[in-house]
């Protein structure tokens, strides 16, 4: 089980990373058309045609692409109302809860949005101004979003396989809880 759980992380762990370079990649297209559109608005009083829907493309495609290394390395946002459950077995056992939970909503969210994307393709639903089809957008937001439950569930394999040290468990720690 730990040689699976080692070779399931390496693998998690390079999808979490090239779905996070492609954020930054995406990002970076997007400083670049948005100093293009100010340019050409502020300069040559011509705005890039479909700025406003390429920008909303991208900005999705940020979000959802930085889910799974936000996943992986637990960096979301936490609000800790009650720091006794994040120490010892409790802190274990609502970890894997919350985990759990996080999986079941990744899941339903990515069978929503893959749902979405289906009909999409079959529509041939585009944009409004330059006509880009949605489905391969949706498509990629609707991978991220799995791998992103993937990363929950194997978190929550980890943590179940220490059963024996949980009650050290400390939901405080930097350390990402699939490392060992």
């Amino acid at each position: 089980m730990r040689r699976f759980l080692t070779k399931a992380e390496r693998l998690v762990d390079s999808a979490s990373l090239f779905s996070a370079n492609l954020a930054a990649i995406i990002l970076l297209v997007l400083v670049v058309l948005t100093c293009i559109d100010v340019i050409g608005r502020y300069f040559f009083n011509s705005p890039l045609v479909g700025a406003v829907e390429l920008v909303q493309i991208c900005m999705g495609m940020i979000v959802f692409f930085s889910f799974p290394i936000m996943f992986l390395r637990n960096d979301h946002v936490v609000v800790d109302l009650v720091p006794q459950f994040g120490r010892g077995r409790l802190g274990w056992a609502v970890a894997i809860i919350f985990l759990l939970i996080t999986v079941y909503v990744a899941v339903t969210l990515g069978d929503r949005v893959m749902d979405y994307a289906s009909r999409a393709m079959e529509d041939g639903d585009i944009t409004e101004y330059l006509a880009i089809p949605r489905y391969p957008v949706v498509g990629l937001i609707t991978a991220a979003i799995f791998c992103a439950a993937a990363v929950s569930l194997l978190r929550a394999l980890v943590l179940l396989s220490r059963f024996n040290t949980s009650d050290q468990y400390d939901a405080d720690s930097t350390e990402s809880s699939t490392k060992s």
